[in-house]
């Protein structure tokens, strides 16, 4: 009888694999090697190069999975509920399709960004066009399959590589900022620490008493630094870390409801009754344009966002605040959503929540392999993700949302250059990050333009004018407004 055992050994910078045959009871080394192989998939990466190891990547990828698994319980409600499709179908292609191209974009564009559906796009999707009774699901998949071949037309051909520049340094810079405070409230909403309208949440309500349990817990383990042999540490994994015990504390408060089983139940055969289902041509259809075209606005201005906020984070902005390697991340986005549609999603996007991940050290694109291998894990454990609760993740959230603001630090504060990014900012904070640029150029526009007309002739300055090509970008934004 043959067969290989697999043995994982894991340490700061590597990962071996030894490779063992066993035959007739004794075991001899293989005739090929699987350390080469797994040597040259971690060389892929540049860690080292960028300041990370193995170690802390894989930390990174669970973190960043721990709080982007809500989806997997967000999107198939939406998509069941208001647009009457297979509920454990859409969960089992949401799992697919996000663990599949969290890991293409980990392997070809090397940065720590995941992806999976977006939230506002399922909204759209589900309730106010398939809910509303305009088409039905079918041909919704088509809208969504339109408009990710145009991002993917307009991808290849850099035409939305060559948007970025458009967009003035000062309001690039507050992009992170204006997503971090969109963070803080979105996370806090969810977890009923914030009301809106209303002020603070009921902390009698055990799952506001278990968010503000978990948020001194992530804080005292974030911020933990230790010194040993005249070394400082920091504890890395800590926000994870912070996830998992506060899930454990809410197995006690009656938060967190343990699973009857940790195995995904009669799933598989569901994912035929949602996947391939897209109508593509009865979406060509004139009349449903803005449907596609407000598919197209929110994830083309989210992903920019999203993507140079991160990349500031990480390091790989330049100094003008660009993203050389958004073309890469801008064509697997779109190819994202072309997946996602046959499959039976909504727009597939960057996600935000990435940023946790970026938070606990993830520089690479082992990151988001890792966050990828995990929704595919999934597939299989699904209760077991999909125990880990709002007031689980919340804590962690806001300190990644604090934690992007840092980005101001490199923001001019003269009140020219500080109003746009200030109204950029609060636009953010209540409609999201596509909103947020919305204001953020037009406040930019409008107060150059408004400098340039009423300072002294002596003093005008041609250089800061706004461009007729940023000009055209801010009412290109605006339009998501009236879609």
């Amino acid at each position: 009888m043959l067969y290989t055992i697999y043995y994982v050994a894991c340490d700061r910078n590597l990962i071996t694999i030894l490779m063992i045959q066993k035959v007739n009871k004794k075991f001899v080394p293989p005739a090929i090697g699987g350390v080469n192989v797994m040597n040259k998939f971690i060389n892929h990466f540049p860690i080292e190069e960028r300041g990370s190891t193995v170690r802390t990547e894989i930390i990174a990828g669970a973190t960043t999975f721990a709080t982007m698994a809500y989806i997997l319980i967000i999107q198939p409600l939406y998509m069941s509920r208001d647009a009457g499709m297979n509920a454990a179908g859409v969960l089992i292609a949401t799992a697919l399709v996000s663990g599949v191209i969290s890991i293409i974009m980990g392997l070809v564009s090397n940065m720590p960004f995941a992806l999976a559906p977006g939230m506002g796009s399922n909204v759209l999707f589900a309730s106010a066009i398939v809910g509303a009774g305009i088409v039905p699901w079918q041909t919704a998949l088509g809208m969504v399959f339109i408009s990710g071949s145009v991002f993917l037309i307009l991808s290849i051909f850099g035409v939305r590589e060559a948007i970025v520049p458009l967009i003035p340094k000062n309001v690039k810079v507050g992009i992170g900022a204006g997503l971090g405070l969109f963070i803080i409230r979105t996370a806090m909403t969810n977890s009923k620490l914030l009301v809106p309208f209303s002020g603070l949440g009921d902390f009698s309500d055990p799952s506001v008493l278990l968010a503000g349990i978990g948020m001194i817990i992530c804080i005292v383990l974030n911020y933990l630094r230790f010194t040993f042999k005249g070394k400082t540490y920091q504890l890395r994994g800590g926000l994870l870390l912070g996830i998992i015990i506060t899930t454990i504390i809410g197995i006690f408060m009656g938060v967190t409801k343990m699973p009857g089983s940790i195995f995904t139940q009669g799933a598989f055969s569901s994912l035929g009754e949602v996947a391939f289902k897209v109508d593509i041509l009865g979406a060509l259809n004139p009349k449903y344009f803005a449907f596609m075209l407000s598919f197209f606005m929110s994830d083309f201005f989210s992903t920019l966002g999203t993507s140079i906020a991160l990349a500031s984070k990480t390091g790989r902005t330049d100094k003008d605040g660009n993203f050389p390697e958004i073309g890469v991340v801008f064509i697997i986005d779109a190819i994202g959503t072309i997946l996602g549609s046959l499959f039976g999603l909504s727009v597939v996007t960057t996600y935000v929540e990435s940023a946790s991940g970026v938070e606990v050290g993830g520089r690479t694109g082992l990151t988001s392999v890792t966050t990828g291998l995990l929704f595919l894990s999934s597939i299989l454990f699904a209760p077991l993700f999909l125990m880990i609760p709002n007031a689980a993740t919340a804590p962690a959230l806001v300190l990644i949302g604090v934690s992007m603001m840092q980005g101001l630090r490199n923001v001019e504060f003269e009140p020219i250059s500080w109003a746009p990014v200030a109204i950029l900012m609060v636009g953010s904070l209540y409609g999201g990050t596509a909103k947020g640029i919305a204001f953020g150029l037009v406040s930019y526009i409008i107060v150059n333009l408004a400098n340039y007309l009423f300072v002294p002739g002596d003093k005008k300055r041609k250089d800061s004018l706004p461009s007729v090509s940023t000009i055209v970008l801010a009412v290109l934004c605006c339009l998501q407004f009236f879609l």
